[in-house]
């Protein structure tokens, strides 16, 4: 509960402090919105995703994945699917923070926004230079 300097009115809860009336307002404790909860969740299933993608064929080839295989083309395809969502929601996320924060209430949840944005960032710098590098070694093999 958070006391807010009122002017008395007839029939509303105040308090006589000091001499000052003070309002009874509705607690301002720090809000988790549940779009900055939803980025905390989404994150864990794209590490999730991206730990499988990497422990397949295109990495150490730990699990017995077949590249023209259908549980590849499933894995790959949700992992596209993932870095689609997490950014969505990230940058809608964003949005409500910053309007929460700009509104001057006090919001929980910025680190899972900014990791949410972050993740697929860094997956999508990793498969560039992945790929540059395949270039690379194409055009090597081919001159």
């Amino acid at each position: 509960m958070i006391l807010h300097p009122a002017q008395a009115a007839p029939g509303t809860a105040a308090i006589d402090i000091a001499g000052g009336l003070w309002h009874i307002g509705r607690s301002m404790s720090a809000r988790y919105p549940g779009i900055a909860r939803a980025c905390f969740h989404l994150s864990w299933i794209f590490v999730i995703i991206w730990g499988l993608y990497l422990l397949g064929p295109d990495a150490t080839g730990v699990l017995p994945l077949d590249r023209h295989g259908p549980a590849y083309a499933l894995l790959a395809g949700g992992l596209f699917l993932i870095h689609f969502v997490l950014i969505s929601t990230g940058i809608i996320a964003l949005f409500v923070v910053i309007i929460e924060l700009h509104a001057d209430r006090p919001v929980r949840g910025f680190t899972s926004v900014i990791v949410a944005l972050t993740l697929p960032l860094a997956s999508f710098l990793y498969f560039a230079a992945r790929y540059i590098a395949e270039v690379r070694r194409f055009l090597r093999g081919h001159s």
